[in-house]
């Protein structure tokens, strides 16, 4: 009865090594973000900027090697329109041990003037495949100029995302 046993044991133990075998590498996705906000001081009530930074790594394929990483900055604002804004463009930037790797600069002025509040997303495509490169973070800036405070454009430095 053992000798039963112990074979119908076997049978088993391989017939589960035979479907983990079978199973492809699977692909995931990890995401880091960092939410930045400021306060305007614009005519009438001031405009209330909020900015999430984040990148996004996707890795997979043969041996899980392949990965490909995308950033993005989403504007969200309140209390804005009626041309509050002479410009307000946002930089986003995928960085590798802080030397830029890829960047892309939107222009969201007439937007931001356009409604009093609302959201909009300035995003940088994939970078490309890198194999195992790791440590990429996501970052950026706001370049603004208020409608008639006479100072011309000023730099809001984003709060940087951890590295991915």
């Amino acid at each position: 009865m053992s000798r039963i046993l112990a074979t119908g044991t076997a049978a088993v133990s391989l017939a589960g090594l035979g479907t983990l075998a079978l199973a492809g590498p699977a692909n995931a996705t990890d995401t880091k973000c960092a939410t930045s906000s400021k306060e305007y001081p614009t005519n009438g009530y001031n405009a209330d900027i909020k900015v999430e930074l984040c990148i996004s790594r996707n890795w997979g394929g043969p041996g899980g090697s392949n990965s490909y990483k995308w950033a993005w900055a989403k504007v969200t604002w309140g209390d804005s329109g009626a041309g509050k804004f002479e410009n307000f463009d946002v930089q986003v930037r995928i960085e590798q041990n802080d030397a830029d790797v890829k960047t892309r600069t939107c222009d969201f002025t007439s937007a931001v003037n356009g409604s009093t509040s609302g959201s909009k997303t300035c995003r940088l495509p994939s970078s490309g495949s890198y194999v195992n490169i790791s440590g990429n973070t996501a970052d950026g800036h706001v370049v603004a100029n208020v409608n008639d405070d006479g100072e011309g454009n000023h730099t809001w430095g984003l709060q940087g995302t951890a590295k991915i």
